[in-house]
This record gives C-alpha cells, structure tokens and sequence, in this order.
C-alpha cells in the first residue's frame, strides 16, 4: 500500500519519462502497483478511522436495566438478550459487565450471638473412619460427640445426653 509521498514520487518519475518497472524497482512495490497509483490519479483513499459498533451496543441499555434490577448473573443476562435478537458472544457481554461488578452492593453479613441455650449451631463431620463426629455449640463450651451416623435422633439424643450431665 503507497501512501500520498509515494504516490507524489511515482508520479514524478513518470513525468520524467521514467518506465514503470524502473519506478517499481526504485519505490520497492510491484509494477502493478505503479499501474494502480497513476491510473487513480491520486493516492488510495483513506480508510475510515474510528471505533466500529459492537454487537452488544444495541443491547446495553436493556443490560443496564438488569443490572440496575441487582440481577448480576452473565448467563441470565445473556439468556434474556439472546431472546430480543442478540448475535454476539457471552465474552463481550463478561467483558461488558466485569469492570461495573465494583459498582454492586456487597453482601456484608451481620454478626450476631445469642444467649446460651437459645440457638444451636451444628456441623457434621466425616472421619476417616466410619464414625460421623458432630460439633455443636449449644451451651457455652464446645461440645462434640462421635456417632455411627449423622441423623436427627442421634443428635437430640446427645443433647439431651449433654443437658443431664450438666444438670
């Protein structure tokens, strides 16, 4: 591709009585080239500069109100805008989404304790072996026992166990 010097060169060759390969040779394009240059009488037109539309710019509106909605999930989003005609990819739509997820609420949890007795706090835990150790904190000391299973009536029946000890 010449740019607007090389056509100027070229043309001032020619005006010399230059042959075409010998400008060819000189300016290092094919003679074709040259042909094309002198023919158009001018340079090659510019090519349009600037940012081409994306798929996704007739839909960010409709995003945007989804977001604003609190509904954050890429894949709903594109399932709902692939619905209205969208023919993009999810990856523009991530890419669309990603740097707006600082502007969404944090899901701030809020602590709280209550007094012994009220609430019962359980988890179940399986060893290695086939024993089912449960650790609950229901009276103010950790208290935690093994069972050969992990189910309902053994847990009340080691509460119970638990509170007529301590009574």
């Amino acid at each position: 591709m010449i740019n607007r010097e090389d056509y100027l060169m070229i043309k001032q060759a020619r005006d010399k009585g230059c042959y075409l390969e010998d400008i060819a040779c000189q300016r290092g394009c094919s003679v074709s080239t040259v042909k094309r240059a002198l023919q158009r009488q001018g340079p090659p037109p510019r090519r349009k500069s600037g940012v081409r539309q994306s798929k996704l710019d007739d839909f960010k509106s409709v995003i945007d109100a989804l977001l604003a909605e609190n509904v954050w999930n890429a894949e709903v989003i594109f399932a709902e805008i692939k619905g209205q005609g969208y023919a993009g990819g999810i990856t523009i739509l991530r890419d669309y989404i990603h740097p707006k997820r600082t502007l969404r609420e944090s899901k701030a949890t809020t602590r709280y304790e209550t007094a012994p007795g009220h609430q019962l706090q359980h988890d179940w835990e399986n060893c290695r072996s086939k024993l089912e150790v449960s650790f609950a904190k229901f009276m103010s000391p950790l208290m935690f026992w093994a069972t050969h299973a992990a189910s309902m009536p053994l847990l009340l029946t080691a509460m119970m166990r638990n509170t007529l000890m301590k009574a």
